[in-house]
């Protein structure tokens, strides 16, 4: 995202690319497979785990390093495994448990060498990951199962964000300040994601209501006060109020559209195939997501030297006060980093399904994650 003067003004349509775009047509993914399959019988290709010269020891400070001994039971000097974690967007406070595990040496404390690859408008993870282009992505949980739709077997590994943080945002001198009450406005939204004919099913988007494109700004938004905006609750609002108006946060979560953000994901072959190396990366992001909600300082720091989209420090700080009512709600004070239940799937999958989104028959929800790598 960009923040300041710039507010995104150099985005497009496509600002909701981080929850995977469109939906897939079948035709469309049919070519992929094939060029899939394609490539995975070039020599070399394909995410397969490599051991590079880098050793466990390198990088980290003597208390990561005694920390990494204790886990393994070794000196720390073996090789890492190199992979790759692909965002869904530009870097920001959404992905920064992934960063933290990345400058905190816990990566390196699982024995891994994890490159992370900043997202963008053109970045489509379920793409990258079905080509083997990269080992992990991060995902959403309706992408997960948009994807599936489409003959692209995503797995869920761990859901750093439980509850999700799309919202509507309305101007508090509009007295919109409910689902309710969202008529008579000029709403600028995406209307290709399925959240809009979610909004549509439950009756919020009649009486008046003018559905026009989303192009990332909140800058239509702070110059009328009819106009209402789709956003993310720990960056929109942050934009607006730093030009000084103030908003109201409708969410989608208090309506039952609620899907987990920022999951860790990868393919159904790949975690076939590397069981133990997918439970040390789950293991070092649940870590490094708590870290990140306790001491995001030098995380952030990263973030923003990656970001290259004109980010702020104070909306990172912003942002990392939001996550963390998200992370862990107030509704579920004990649930555990990363925790997915069959319960959230299964009703996402069924939401989905009744908004002909996807068939639930061919989606599996239920296939759609493992908890096998998460502690109880």
């Amino acid at each position: 995202m960009v923040f300041g003067s710039a507010l995104r003004t150099n985005y497009t349509n496509l600002a909701d690319c981080r929850m995977l775009s469109t939906y897939p047509s079948k035709l469309a993914l049919g070519f992929t497979v094939l060029n899939a399959l394609f490539i995975a019988c070039l020599p070399g290709c394909g995410p397969t785990p490599s051991s590079g010269k880098k050793t466990a020891s390198q990088n980290l400070s003597p208390e990561q390093a005694q920390a990494a001994k204790e886990l393994t039971g070794k000196s720390g000097t073996q090789p890492l495994t190199k992979v790759s974690l692909l965002l869904n967007w530009y870097p920001e406070a959404e992905h920064g448990g992934f960063y933290a595990a990345q400058v905190h040496g816990i990566f390196e404390k699982h024995g891994l060498d994890v490159e992370i690859k900043p997202g963008g408008k053109t970045t489509v993870v379920r793409e990258e990951l079905l080509l083997g282009r990269v080992a992990f992505g991060v995902a959403n949980a309706d992408d997960v199962l948009i994807a599936r739709n489409a003959d692209v077997p995503l797995v869920a590994l761990m859901a750093p964000i439980q509850d999700g943080p799309r919202c509507i945002l309305t101007r508090k001198d509009s007295g919109i300040d409910s689902f309710e009450k969202l008529k008579g406005v000029k709403l600028q939204i995406d209307s290709t994601r399925p959240y809009v004919p979610f909004l549509k099913s439950k009756g919020f988007l009649q009486d008046n209501v003018e559905v026009v494109p989303y192009f990332g700004s909140v800058a239509q938004l702070v110059a009328e006060k009819n106009v209402a905006c789709q956003g993310y609750n720990f960056s929109e609002p942050f934009m607006a109020r730093q030009q000084g108006v103030e908003v109201n946060e409708l969410m989608m979560s208090t309506i039952g559209y609620n899907p987990y953000a920022s999951l860790l994901v990868t393919t159904e072959s790949y975690l076939g195939k590397n069981k133990e190396l997918c439970q040390k990366m789950t293991q070092a992001c649940i870590e490094g997501w708590q870290k990140y909600l306790e001491a995001p300082d030098e995380s952030n720091a990263i973030i923003l030297k990656n970001n290259k989209q004109g980010l702020e420090k104070a909306a990172l700080d912003f942002g990392v006060v939001a996550l963390k009512k998200l992370c862990y709600p107030e509704s579920q004070p004990a649930v555990p980093m990363g925790t997915m239940t069959a319960e959230r799937w299964k009703s996402l999958g069924q939401t989905l399904q009744d908004l002909k989104i996807i068939d639930a028959a061919v989606a599996k929800p239920d296939a759609a994650y493992t908890t096998e790598f998460l502690k109880p």
